[in-house]
Order: C-alpha cells, then structure tokens, then sequence
C-alpha cells in the first residue's frame, strides 16, 4: 500500500475537522490533493519559511506519490548543496521510498537514510497499539520536521487520528510556550526531556496538559519524577527510537514513567530486540530499506535483517530496556568506560543549568573530559556541586561556562 492511501484511508472520517490550526486547513482540503494519476516516483525537497508551510508542502508531496526529503536552513550551505546534488544525480531505486531522511553530519556529509511505505505504516501501526488519543482534539509541533520522530510519531499519527495540529514557530521561551499549551487547550506535546525540565521549572499552576511524549535524550529517574510532580494533570510516555527504524523502538507507558522510570519501556507491536556486546540490536519491518547510494554502510549497519543501533544499552528479566548513549560518544579514560550523555543528565538536573555538551580531548596521548554549560551558576560552583554528584572518575577536567551549544539540524549535540 502507498503511504497517501494509507494516510487517506485514516483521514477520510474526519472530513468536517480542522487538521492545521493557523491556516484554517480542514481534512476535506488535505484529502483534495489525491492524485488519481500513479507516476514514476520522483524526489522532492521540502522546506518551508514555516513548520506549517513545510508539513503541507510535505503531505502535497506524499499525495503526489514524491520521495520527499524534508530539509531545514539549519543543515547549513555546505550539508544542503551536497543533499541537493545527490538527490538531483539520482541512480537508486526509490520505487518503494516515502522519504529520504538525512542525517545531521556531524562529523562528515549527511547520509539518506531510505524509508519505504512499508517502513512508516508499520511504525505507525506499533505506534497506535499504546498510544490511544481517542480522547484528546490538539497536539502542538515545536520541532524541526527533519525529525522522522516529529514527522511520523506527530504529524503523520495526529492526522491518523484526526487531531487539530498548532504548529509553535516562536523561539523557545518557557513561559511563553507554557501559556501557549494552556491558551490553545493542548492535549498533546512532544519534547525532549531538557525541554520539559525547563518548562516544569517554570510551571506556576498546573497545566492541564493530557498527554507528555518524552524522547530524543536520556531521561533519568530523578527527572522523570520531578516531571510528572509538575505536570500532575498529564500522562507521560518516554519512547525510544531512532532514524534508521522510521522511528519509534519502545516506549513506557503512563503508568510505568515513574515506577520504571530511567527505562525506555518494552518493544512495541512486532519490534523484536536484543542486546550484543552492549548494542541494542533492533528487527521489524520498520527497519530501513537502506542509505542512500551508499551500500557498504547499509551492509555494515543491517545483518540478517538486524539493525544496528549504536546505543548502548541493557534490557531487565521483564524486557524493559534502559539506553545509556551512544557508542560512537563513549569515552574510555583509564579503562573506564564513560557516557557524556549521563553525566549531561545529571548536570542538567540542577536548578542552575539550562543545557550542557560533555566530550572528549586528547592531548599527548592523554583523554580529558570538557564540559561546557549554560547556566547561572559559576564554573567553580559548579565543580563543587558535580563533586557531591558523580563518581570522582567521571568528574570532567575542564568546566566551562558557554552562551550557546551547538547543535545540527536534527538537534544532535556537537561534541568538540
């Protein structure tokens, strides 16, 4: 099935409801833009001046039965000209493509990841066996659509289930986002867990949020429980997943976020797991077809219909999972095996900081960790709190007061 006739199938009850709230765009105006005619498959980059403009650009695409890339001005020059010439020098078989999701390039050029209708239907469907929104009308997007986490677990779900979307385009403010969510009557809003440590931070009455999705970092047990005593109206999903399975891996249902909370929860639908040498190894027909031109990595990162995640992580008697960071992050100091992303929890957690990036430095055959913050709190304060909270070996060498962090198109951290 093509992904526009599973998306219509799912539209077509909910005819009379709006589906953008800015534009006034009703779900009978989206289901115009079928197009009887079935043409050879062709790639379309899609942007927009605004996540509105771009998620309509993106489902005229789909509708059309395009590849669509969605791209982003914080890709940069470099990133966007090099995804431009080879989506345009097209010799891959995209027949069965629904998108083509390019990584951040942090470290090197971007690579496609190629995702078939097949790969987002089923994802969707694991999706809907936990997630039931029967009961809510609104969800709010505040990330970047070049997130297939954003793309299919927001945009493509919230249409499935005839949801009114608010695109938030304002930079992030708590308050300001807080009293958007109330003003608007959200019932629905995804973020990461250092974005809704923020916002319950600045919660002065109870939101009357229904739902929480948490996912893109990892959450600990103590913030997920600072959360959920913020946020007391609100059911809290911490979900799992990653580009390469379209996205979502796991999640922890409602119930469970604060009795297993530090866990991504059990596999969902069909999603199988398993744990080798510390990687979590995922199989499902979400699995991506593939990268893009780009065959010796896809063979490197797929076995047997296994997918390599790259995340470190352990799973319980029970099949809860816990990821601890990513592979290619880990630092080894003195035989000792660090993840930057736990120790970025914890300083996340204080009162003071607003966000950090923990990394590596080699100088004279020595490893040293940084630790760069923002944060109301001086560098040597901070040294003297970390001290009562981590493990001496993992304290970072160097501590840094910063007035941004940067981070790629897709959100990542660049860790140098």
């Amino acid at each position: 099935m093509r992904l526009w006739d599973y998306l219509k199938m799912k539209m077509t009850p909910f005819k009379d409801r709006i589906a953008f709230y800015n534009l006034g765009l009703t779900y009978t105006e989206i289901l115009s833009f079928d197009c009887a005619e079935i043409l050879p498959r062709k790639i379309r980059l899609c942007g927009g001046k605004t996540r509105e403009m771009q998620a309509l650009n993106i489902l005229i695409a789909i509708a059309k039965g395009e590849v669509v890339v969605p791209v982003s001005k914080e890709y940069g020059a470099r990133n966007y000209n090099y995804i431009k010439e080879m989506v345009e020098n097209n010799e891959a078989d995209i027949s069965d493509l629904s998108f083509i999701m390019f990584t951040s390039g942090t470290t090197g050029y971007p690579k496609g990841v190629m995702l078939t209708d097949e790969n987002i239907i089923s994802n969707l469907e694991y999706i809907k066996t936990y997630f039931d929104v029967s009961k809510c009308m609104n969800i709010c997007i505040a990330r970047p659509l070049v997130h297939i986490a954003v793309l299919t677990g927001e945009l493509l779900y919230a249409l499935c289930n005839g949801l009114t979307i608010h695109f938030y385009e304002e930079p992030f403010m708590p308050k300001r986002l807080l009293s958007y969510l109330e003003n608007n009557r959200i019932d629905i809003f995804g973020a990461t867990p250092t974005i809704y440590h923020a916002l319950a931070k600045s919660i002065s009455k109870i939101p009357s949020l229904k739902v929480g999705v948490i996912s893109g970092e990892v959450l600990s047990e103590r913030n997920a429980k600072f959360i959920s005593s913020k946020f007391k109206n609100t059911n809290f999903y911490n979900v799992y997943g990653l580009t390469e399975h379209s996205p979502r891996v796991s999640a922890l249902l409602p119930h469970e976020f604060v009795k297993k909370a530090g866990s991504v929860g059990r596999p969902i639908g069909n999603v199988r797991v398993k744990i080798d040498s510390g990687e979590l190894l995922v199989k499902s027909d979400s699995v991506m077809k593939g990268y893009y031109k780009d065959q010796k990595q896809t063979n490197q990162k797929i076995e047997n219909g296994w997918l390599h995640t790259g995340d470190i992580a352990s799973m319980t008697k029970d099949g809860y999972l816990y990821v601890h960071g990513r592979m290619d992050n880990m630092i080894i100091k003195a035989g000792i095996n660090i993840y930057p992303e736990e120790i970025e929890v914890a300083v996340n957690e204080l009162d003071e900081i607003s966000d950090s990036v923990v990394f590596k430095v080699i100088k004279d055959d020595q490893t040293y960790i940084y630790l760069n913050y923002i944060g109301d709190i001086t560098e040597d304060d901070l040294r003297k709190k970390l001290v009562s909270i981590l493990n001496p070996n993992i304290i970072p060498n160097k501590i840094q007061k910063v007035e941004t962090i940067a981070k790629t198109a897709s959100g990542k951290k660049v860790r140098r």
